[in-house]
């Protein structure tokens, strides 16, 4: 973990210099790296970790620059309200439909993500997770390493979409319009 956290630090002052959005993308690398590494370990989402992320996300949209934010939404607060709202209604009817399948720790991780992304880039997000879990959940189902009786923890692939979604969100949601 502390390898992995000294090369994103020096990859994020390598982009940003030493700055706010450097500081802001600092704080969100660390917070989806602990979220990451506890729910691969013991398969939890832990509330002690969730609910400050959202009450800091709310305040960084608030005070804080941040270079993922598309203009679609002109302030930070209603980007993040939007995005925190979107992504907690869709995981929830998710977590509802699978009875079980999805635990209610995502939905809360799927807000926090919604919260420091905003809209509408919590929905690129929330979809790069799905697909990422879903190619690396066939991968160990096909090499007998787990079986469909098995649990695989679907917060990884999401703290990790938010990280890549944050980094570069804008760039692939632009590249992706100007295929339209």
């Amino acid at each position: 973990m502390e390898l992995t956290s000294s090369i994103m630090f020096a990859l994020l002052y390598w982009n940003y210099g030493l700055s706010t959005e450097m500081a802001v993308m600092a704080f969100y690398s660390c917070l989806f790296l602990v979220i990451f590494v506890v729910d691969l370990e013991h398969g939890l989402i832990l509330n002690k970790v969730v609910y400050p992320g959202m009450a800091a996300a709310l305040v960084i949209s608030v005070v804080a620059p941040q270079p993922w934010l598309t203009p679609l939404l002109s302030t930070g607060i209603l980007s993040a309200a939007a995005g925190g709202g979107l992504g907690f209604i869709l995981l929830l009817l998710v977590a509802i439909i699978s009875r079980g399948g999805m635990g209610f720790g995502d939905v809360k991780l799927a807000a926090l993500m919604g919260l420091a992304i905003g809209f509408p880039l919590v929905m690129f997000s929330l979809v790069f997770g799905a697909v990422l879990g879903g190619i690396i959940g066939a991968a160990l189902l096909v090499s007998k390493k787990k079986s469909r009786r098995d649990a695989i923890p679907f917060g990884p692939f999401l703290a990790l979409a938010a990280l890549i979604t944050m980094l570069w969100g804008n760039s692939i949601l632009y590249w992706y319009i100007g295929l339209m």
